[in-house]
């Protein structure tokens, strides 16, 4: 029942975040007049070489499904382990995935959207669910790094350039997609992605979502919630 939640949300951050490049773009820029070392053409290539050779990364930021908004706080592994926060209606759910298995951390805001009687968070607030094997694999493939990071891997929209700006620090080129959308990338060291902001709408008033990228090849692995702060599944219906 849990893990059937939290698959569901998986499902819809990956068709947000991986469809053509529209869905996953990159940071608020700004107009900072600049000759750009590179050209468009030559930063996409080298961005989908570094992202694709990349070990780990942290992305954080808001996308919209259907106009309602998912919050990520995602520490991303190559192998596919990830640890961090999705909030979806408002719920944030603490989510954990290392060596195969996914474990959701019990809230009372979340067994109530499960409809799981009030008693249960006596015995699982606070602790972490085990999800089923399939519900794992669900979760695994949808909230990995190859594919939360699918965007910009493989076929991108014609960019033209867009200035400069600064992400957290960093100096980066500006490139703007037909759509509207925006991809803010490392203008000096390797050509990561720094920030993505999707293709506008309602008149140019909303994006449909930012997405900044932190921490690259610097995520350590998440380890395993302590085997006394796992309940199993099958309690939430007991």
């Amino acid at each position: 029942m849990a893990g059937a939640a939290v698959a569901a949300g998986g499902a819809v951050l990956l068709a947000a975040c991986g469809s053509p490049p529209s869905a996953a773009r990159p940071a608020v820029v700004a107009n900072a007049p600049s000759a750009a070392p590179r050209s468009p053409a030559q930063t996409v290539a080298q961005m989908r070489k570094a992202v694709r050779a990349a070990s780990s990364v942290h992305l954080s930021g808001m996308l919209r499904n259907g106009g309602k908004p998912i919050a990520l706080n995602l520490g991303l592994i190559r192998s596919g382990e990830f640890s961090g926060t999705l909030t979806q209606n408002g719920i944030p759910l603490r989510l954990i995935a290392v060596g195969g298995k996914v474990y959701v951390k019990a809230t009372a805001a979340y067994l109530r959207q499960l409809k799981a009687p009030a008693s249960v968070c006596s015995i699982m607030c606070g602790k972490y669910v085990e999800v089923s094997p399939a519900q794992a694999r669900s979760l695994s493939g949808s909230l990995s790094m190859s594919a939360l990071l699918s965007s910009f891997t493989g076929k991108m929209p014609r960019f033209t350039r867009a200035g400069t700006t600064t992400v957290a620090g960093r100096k980066g080129q500006v490139l703007l997609g037909p759509d509207g959308s925006r991809l803010v990338v490392a203008a000096t060291g390797p050509p990561y992605p720094l920030q993505a902001v999707g293709r506008q709408s309602n008149g140019g008033r909303q994006s449909n979502g930012t997405l900044t990228f932190s921490q690259w090849n610097a995520v350590a692995r998440p380890a395993a919630p302590p085997a006394s702060q796992v309940v199993n599944l099958n309690k939430i219906t007991s």
